[in-house]
């Protein structure tokens, strides 16, 4: 009797992981473009937000073997938000094979939906509440506002302060971040008029007597010095890391 109870409960074992397995075979998860660390398909961010967030990432993973990835979709086909968060985190395999501490952002934009996904090694430095609470204070305000740029862009340096603070790196090596419920503008100082004002008429002066030789030589050194930013090495992917299911979803 008893080793029918144990050969029943095993039988349960194996349908169960079975049909898990399907569900997982059945999620369509976007196959990465470019560096892990920014997945953007959704195309909210501009070039220089998701340039900025991938040389968040790369710095962190540099320093810490920790993978931070923002995953943004328009749906995810009616898959429950945090079954498709838990099969891109597979997918992708954020963070370090040893240490799991890879974290995922995925935001559904028709679906109104997102979640954090927290892989096992950083479930004690971002549990549920605290990813709930990035939620709350850096996405929801700012989708709320048809800002969604600007709620990715809180989230992921939020959720890269907490990981950097987990692992002890310097102060000035965290970013400044203000929460979305904060809605502040900065005012048009003096000061920036006249820079304004003198980078206008150096603008002027250089087009009437120069055709303009001197601003266009001044463009073209920052376009080229943008080309190489993150070096060389080809894109970055998954460092082999792996999610039991921790971290919180919202919807707007």
């Amino acid at each position: 009797m008893k080793k029918s109870l144990i050969g029943i409960f095993f039988l349960l074992f194996i349908i169960t992981v079975f049909f898990q397995f399907i569900s997982f075979a059945q999620i369509k998860i976007p196959k990465p473009v470019g560096d892990i660390y920014v997945q953007d398909f959704a195309h909210i961010l501009t070039p220089d937000e998701k340039n900025e967030l991938i040389e968040l990432g790369r710095r962190l993973d540099d320093a810490t073997k920790a993978q931070i990835a923002v995953l943004t979709i328009d749906t995810t086909n009616g898959v429950p938000i945090e079954e498709y968060a838990t099969a891109a985190f597979r997918t992708y395999q954020l963070g370090d094979k040893k240490l799991n501490n890879g974290v995922l952002f995925v935001i559904a934009m028709n679906d109104r939906k997102m979640r954090i996904e927290v892989g096992y090694g950083l479930e004690g430095a971002i549990p549920d509440g605290k990813a709930g609470r990035i939620l709350d204070d850096y996405a929801l305000p700012y989708l709320q506002n048809n800002q969604p740029n600007l709620a990715v862009m809180g989230v992921y340096k939020a959720l890269y302060n907490e990981v950097a603070k987990e692992y002890q790196l310097n102060p000035d090596q965290l970013v400044e971040n203000r929460p979305s419920d904060v809605q502040w503008k900065k005012s048009f100082s003096l000061s920036d008029l006249v820079w304004a004002l003198i980078i206008f008429a150096f603008i002027l002066v250089d087009f009437i007597f120069f055709g303009g030789f001197f601003t266009f030589a001044i463009l073209s050194l920052v376009s080229r010095g943008g080309g190489g930013r993150f070096g060389g090495g080809g894109p970055r992917g998954g460092g082999g890391g792996s999610s039991g299911g921790g971290g919180a979803s919202r919807g707007w």
